[in-house]
């Protein structure tokens, strides 16, 4: 099998990958950026800060593979962003890259996934990323060991750079606010269990007392449901029917109608990373960079100050002007 070799231009590297190679080389963990200052607080964590790198938060950030289907329309495909993407838009890299045979794609794993398995567990394997041809169909290229290497070296470095500033304490923080989501799901299922208990109970005992005729007084005597708090059972009254108000206090809110009129300027997901990722859709047959808020996002976002006055500057300077 011949060497996989990009074309499109004269060095061998398609014209999209040679204008987009400065934007990989950042965007990828290849060279990410940190910021250490000293002035920030009292800790390693205080000091150490990863803004400015996309998906900080994860191993990988995405991109967006822009392919045509067997019918020619324009179809987009997500995928992991690794050193190995990088690697293959450049012409030193060459070498180290095939088209994966079709007998092979039984044995093909995305090398991301092929990274996280135990060496042992690796045998039978092929890792690869996905590419175009000269005709922009999806195609798997086989990646060499150097290039797993690679991608190896760049995630081992991007996670002491995630530890360093405090990134596993995020982490801890979230696994803690799950556990406290589950027990508090397991308590809220146990009192309704319980009032269920009571209510059969009392259903039975009401039952029984009205087979049976017993006169009031005279063992015909019908507990009350008490609170699961012990406290006697009001009577009962008539319960007023909530206000049907919708209340929106989100801080920050854009309309996904609204994304077909963004402009990606790159204000929104370069200032506020953690409410807002740009992603890649089809318009009018075209695939378009857009701007869209993480789902979620402001759930778990810890609103401080400076959040607050980054929010505020988004709103000011979209230059769409679709975030409110």
């Amino acid at each position: 099998m011949d060497v996989y070799t990009p074309c499109g231009s004269e060095n061998g590297i398609p014209e999209a990958a040679s204008n987009a190679r400065a934007r990989l080389a950042v965007e990828s963990r290849m060279s990410p950026l940190f910021v250490h200052d000293p002035r920030r607080g009292a800790t390693l964590h205080d000091w150490f800060s990863l803004e400015g790198n996309p998906d900080a938060d994860k191993t990988w950030t995405t991109s967006t593979v822009e392919h045509l289907d067997a019918d020619g329309n324009v179809q987009l495909l997500t995928t992991p962003l690794t050193p190995a993407e990088f690697a293959l838009g450049e012409v030193r890299f060459k070498k180290q890259f095939k088209r994966l045979p079709a007998a092979d794609d039984a044995a093909a794993l995305p090398i991301d996934a092929y990274v996280e398995l135990p060496v042992a567990a690796r045998a039978g394997h092929v890792p690869f990323v996905y590419a175009t041809d000269d005709d922009r169909h999806l195609i798997k290229v086989a990646c060499s060991m150097s290039i797993v290497a690679l991608v190896e070296d760049r995630r081992r470095y991007w996670q002491i750079l995630q530890y360093l500033s405090g990134g596993h304490e995020a982490q801890l923080t979230a696994l803690h606010r799950e556990d406290l989501a589950e027990l508090q799901a397991r308590y809220d299922a146990a009192v309704a269990a319980k009032e269920s208990t009571l209510d059969d109970v009392v259903r039975a005992m009401t039952e029984l007392a009205a087979a049976s005729r017993a006169p009031a007084g005279l063992g015909g005597w019908i507990p009350t449901h008490p609170p699961v708090g012990g406290a006697p059972t009001p009577s009962a009254a008539p319960v007023a029917a909530a206000s049907p108000v919708a209340v929106d206090d989100a801080p920050v809110r854009l309309d996904p109608a609204d994304q077909a009129l963004c402009t990606d300027c790159g204000t929104c997901y370069q200032e506020l990373p953690q409410i807002f990722e740009k992603t890649t859709v089809v318009l009018d047959g075209k695939a378009t960079v857009v701007a869209r808020m993480i789902p979620g996002a402001l759930a778990t976002l810890e609103l401080t100050p400076d959040v607050l006055a980054r929010i505020e500057r988004v709103k000011a300077t979209c230059d769409a002007e679709i975030i409110r």
